[in-house]
């Protein structure tokens, strides 16, 4: 599931639809009793979710135990959700040391009414462990439906662990029928020995012109698989340093444009499948779907 959109498309009433679902290793809920009992929750949240997988928390969802499991089982809000929301807003920085970037808050209401929810987005970070603080000042970490306290070693091993690249892959049209594949470091880690595999599907095939129509690759071709895939990888030294990216050929009809229509091979999309990863990143697979 892509966290991030999920928290961003959520409602009043997809919040309710909730009722009876059960709390997950990315998901909690509060309810607001005190201001005191607030605070300490929210930095529990966001050392919790930044220690591990990232999560979203809502606010003004009570969940309860029911057959031995945390479900949502009531709904008694939080009165005048944006104003809370801007409370939050202003409590996060001092929340969790060192401080956790990518923390959003949303009032989430009927429209016309004050009273609703807050959901509250905390991303995984690669710069922890970080600490839980208003009175707190422990390391958490969201371990199934519930934040631990992590242990001597846990925290010892994450103050070891390196900063990770993150390989994101879109399309690039560049003429009807030609599509290039880009690949960017959103990480904060530098991906070494970076490797794409692509497929795609009859009419179209591998972009032999490259990224420039002679040949010219951002990633060397490496060569063809026996179902007809293909692969393009550098070498341990090939460094993709975070916000920079690779391009590569990808995929192609192989004839021009009018030579296409007029053979009646007018497809109205393509997808170019692929898998992308680099040393020390297990590979993820996806497909890009581009409308012609």
């Amino acid at each position: 599931m892509d966290l991030q959109a999920w928290f961003d498309a959520l409602t009043h009433e997809k919040i309710c639809d909730l009722m009876g679902e059960a709390e997950s290793q990315v998901l909690d809920c509060k309810t607001i009793v005190s201001e005191t009992d607030m605070k300490r929750n929210l930095g529990i949240v966001i050392s919790g979710f930044a220690n591990s997988q990232g999560g979203v928390c809502l606010w003004g969802v009570s969940a309860r135990k029911i057959d031995g499991v945390d479900c949502i089982d009531s709904f008694p809000e939080i009165e005048n959700a944006l104003q809370q929301a801007t409370r939050f807003d202003e409590l996060t920085p001092m929340a969790a040391s060192p401080g956790v970037p990518g923390v959003v808050h949303r009032a989430i209401t009927k429209r016309g009414e004050k009273n609703g929810f807050v959901a509250t987005f905390v991303p995984a970070s690669d710069a922890g462990p970080h600490m839980a603080r208003y009175k707190e000042d422990r390391f958490y970490q969201r371990i199934g439906l519930s934040f631990l306290r992590m242990e001597q070693f846990q925290i010892a091993d994450m103050f070891g662990r390196r900063a990770r690249p993150k390989l994101d892959v879109e399309p690039i049209q560049v003429a009807p029928y030609e599509i290039l594949v880009k690949i960017t470091n959103s990480g904060r880690g530098t991906a070494r020995g970076l490797f794409i595999e692509l497929g795609v599907d009859g009419p179209f095939k591998r972009n032999t012109g490259g990224i420039n129509g002679n040949g010219a690759e951002g990633l060397p071709y490496f060569g063809q698989n026996l179902d007809g895939s293909w692969v393009h990888a550098g070498d341990a030294n090939t460094l993709l340093h975070p916000t920079m990216h690779a391009t590569v050929g990808g995929a192609w009809l192989g004839l021009e444009p009018s030579r296409v229509i007029s053979q009646g091979r007018v497809p109205d999309s393509v997808e170019i499948r692929y898998k992308v990863g680099a040393l020390g990143i297990a590979p993820e697979s996806g497909v890009l779907k581009v409308n012609l």
